[in-house]
């Protein structure tokens, strides 16, 4: 210990000399070599007591090798077993500040291996690997708690298995080395089961919190999610064998039962929303084509009828139409979900193996296997498409579209399950979008329109958290429905569309009138990239948050609430407007008031009312002569000001300039809209304006970095105007309500086209019939 600062001094220029060598003078390396410097590490690890001279060692290593490119240099230091004894070193790993050091070193090694060195770093006896601690001392760490420890663990484990050879992959494969994927896999269904936990625990936490803590959740998972997908890009056919029977063994069937006991309501680990969550993020991050056929094919044996009938409409005899036996549908789903020419490099798993555990899950889940079974209506998927909860509605058919616009969906699987893809020219988004004719979403089409037309026609008890995902679902199934809606389905519509207008219409009378044309046009947008996204794309975290309870106003009239609300009916519109545009001309619709302007014809002052503000002259032309009392002050003496330009209108508060008698001076400014001027019952000679106080910018900004709700309970400023006497009350009122409906006009005049549009597509529809 006395002379430890020497020494690491000594270490650190050391690695500096060596660095400096392999890039420029390759004497200095040859000196490295011949005096066995590397040596002098371990020798110095294994005199070494305590973590004060470990850790800085174990830091100057990684610097060098990782800063190492020559190849001779490479090979020295992991020949004679130097490396392989620095990791077998007993560190005191426990606790402490060691850990980072040594895992930052293990990943630099790691950085450094090909196929060449990997043998370096193994111990064979005969033809089988006995010992690999760089990948066996580093699994120790997979779990740890520190998520950069687990981002390094996972990017010396990906580097050691795009090397690995033949040898080195049984040695991966073989036990106990091997659970290290079946723990892996355990520790995401945990991670399932915690999501579902805290998605239904109960307590009084705040809406958005409880939001946020599945996002936290969620994301967890779906780290997990792409590691695997990350290890089976390696493209090892054995290494994704293995982590594709896992997945499956581990993480789906367990989905899977839980699906099942939630539909017969025997109680499972996870409640059916969770469980169609965690399915429709693992198809849509799996990316591996192979994986995508070997998980979907099992999700489908259990959601989709095996038992179809035909699609053709030929003679009820023929053999076509007759009920595909459930034995020859098993044997086809691992004939093709088993499938996987060697050209790939897929790794599928094998089918007798899926064939036991299906027939495991068959037997658990009790699937009817006579050959003469029809697969009921109700049951399976349709179970939750045509479920009284709206949540597993939306829930199953989004897993479904997954399925159905997923590229590398296999094309022999999908007409065996009642789902024929053909490309279409039908959307936009040609390259992700598919045509379905098959048994499912043909055969129940109807029926599944309708239930999800349910959802918009019924908008008053639901929030647009909800009505936005079946919004979603239904542009996207009308791509797969050539017919549209029929008869009754397109009432069905049609009703729910003019709820949506009447009650967009009814918030030109509310408190935030003026701001329609800006919500109208910052939302348009948002609507149509809902609308465009594909759905290997969609958050399906929307899922889970249905099932949060809605933040209830509890009665709020306050300006706080208005905004939500108003925001929210004009999103309803915008929502049902493209859908509208959808059905009669399948294109979505531009938004109308791209090139509109305010008009200001007739609606002006003697004053800018833009360049209005606190302490600022006007002129009292069109002033109103009143009194007001703010807290804690006397009475005083001002005159209100009502002033539009365009769709803004403010109401000022001035008093009387001292030197210029005609015209004042701005001591307060409220927004005209929303006023809701009252004369009081008791005292006619008072004039009641509520002023809004919510900045809904000040509110976005500060939501956007910390992911606010809205609050609780939020308190408007009262004025309170008197007059002289009731008919000077009476003149006042006036005055304010008529540049209030001079602003609401303005307004009415932006949105025109918007207005005008709506008619002109119904015209057009007429016409058309």
């Amino acid at each position: 210990m006395r002379n430890r600062e020497l020494v690491m001094d000594l270490l650190q220029s050391l690695v500096e000399i060596i660095t400096y060598g392999d890039k420029h003078d390759p004497s200095i390396l040859e000196c490295f070599m011949d005096r066995q410097v590397l040596a002098e590490f371990v020798r110095m690890l294994d005199i070494s007591e305590n973590s004060r001279i470990e850790a800085p060692l174990l830091q100057y290593l990684s610097i060098m090798i990782q800063n190492m490119d020559n190849e001779h240099a490479i090979y020295y230091c992991f020949s004679n077993g130097y490396i392989n004894s620095i990791i077998l070193h007993p560190y005191e790993l426990d606790g402490g500040d060691l850990a980072p050091y040594y895992v930052s070193f293990l990943r630099a090694v790691s950085g450094k291996i090909n196929r060449d060195t990997l043998c370096l770093l193994v111990k064979v006896h005969g033809d089988a690997v006995v010992s690999f601690p760089l990948y066996t001392e580093a699994l120790r760490f997979a779990h740890h708690e520190e998520k950069m420890i687990q981002t390094s663990i996972r990017t010396i484990v990906l580097n050691i298995y795009n090397v690995s050879d033949d040898m080195v992959y049984k040695f991966i494969m073989t036990p106990p080395v091997s659970n290290y994927f079946s723990v892996m896999v355990g520790r995401l269904r945990e991670m399932c089961i915690h999501l579902d936990a805290f998605l239904h625990e109960k307590g009084d936490m705040d809406t958005q919190k409880r939001r946020n803590g599945l996002i936290l959740e969620s994301d967890k998972i779906v780290d997990e999610l792409y590691y695997l997908t990350d290890i089976l890009s390696v493209k090892e056919p054995r290494l994704n064998q293995l982590v594709t029977e896992n997945l499956l063994n581990g993480l789906v069937f367990p989905l899977l039962y839980s699906l099942s006991a939630s539909m017969n309501n025997n109680g499972s680990d996870l409640s059916a929303i969770t469980s169609l969550y965690i399915l429709s993020r693992l198809l849509q991050v799996i990316g591996e084509k192979g994986t995508i056929n070997n998980v979907a094919g099992v999700i489908l044996y259990h959601l989709l009828h095996l038992n179809v009938r035909a699609l053709s409409e030929g003679n009820a005899s023929d053999s076509s139409n007759e009920v595909k036996p459930f034995s020859k549908c098993l044997n086809e789903v691992e004939k093709i979900i088993s499938y996987a020419p060697e050209s790939t490099g897929d790794g599928e798993i094998n089918g007798n193996y899926l064939g036991s555990l299906l027939e495991d899950f068959r037997t658990r889940v009790n699937i009817n296997c006579s050959n003469g079974d029809i697969y009921p209506k109700r049951q399976r998927i349709l179970a939750f498409v045509f479920s009284e909860d709206h949540c597993l509605l939306l829930a199953s058919t989004f897993l479904l579209l997954i399925l159905a616009e997923n590229k590398d969906f296999d094309r022999l699987l999908a007409p065996m399950i009642g789902l024929h893809g053909t490309q279409d020219a039908m959307t936009n988004d040609t390259s992700t979008s598919k045509s379905l004719d098959g048994s499912i979403f043909s055969g129940f089409m109807p029926e599944i329109l309708n239930a999800l037309l349910k959802v918009l026609a019924f908008q008053e008890s639901h929030s647009t958290t909800m009505l936005w995902p079946a919004g979603w679902c239904l542009q996207k199934l009308l791509n797969f429905c050539r017919e549209g809606l029929d008869d009754d389905n397109l009432y069905l519509f049609n009703t729910a569309y003019d709820q949506s207008r009447v009650h967009f219409l009814k918030e030109l009378d509310g408190v935030w009138f003026d701001h329609i044309p800006d919500i109208v046009r910052n939302e348009w947008s948002s609507c149509k990239k809902v609308f465009e996204q594909s759905s290997q794309y969609k958050d399906p975290i929307f899922m889970l948050e249905l099932v949060l309870p809605q933040q209830s106003s509890n009665g709020e009239t306050s300006s706080c609430f208005a905004w939500q609300k108003t925001v929210d009916t004009v999103k309803a519109f915008i929502l049902h407007f493209q859908l509208k545009t959808f059905i009669f001309k399948r294109e979505l619709a531009e938004n109308p008031l791209i090139f509109s302007s305010s008009n200001d014809s007739g609606v002006i002052r003697s004053t800018n009312v833009s360049s209005a503000s606190f302490g600022s002259n006007v002129s009292l032309e069109a002033g109103i002569p009143c009194t007001i009392a703010f807290s804690n002050a006397e009475i005083r003496d001002v005159y209100v000001v009502p002033m539009v330009r365009g769709n803004t209108g403010k109401l000022l508060l001035t008093e009387k300039h001292p030197f210029r008698s005609r015209h004042g001076v701005v001591i307060a400014i409220a927004p005209l809209a929303g006023l809701c001027p009252t004369i009081d019952k008791d005292h006619p000679t008072w004039l009641h304006l509520r002023v809004r106080e919510f900045n809904p910018k000040l509110y976005a900004t500060k939501a956007r970095g910390n992911s606010l709700s809205m609050p609780d309970h939020f308190v408007d400023g009262r004025w309170t105007l008197g007059f002289p006497d009731a008919k000077a009350c009476k003149d006042g009122h006036s005055a304010i309500l008529r540049e209030i409906t001079k602003q609401r006009s303005t307004v009415e005049a932006i949105l025109a086209p918007l207005i005008h549009y709506d008619l002109g597509l119904a015209e057009e529809n007429r016409e058309k019939k």
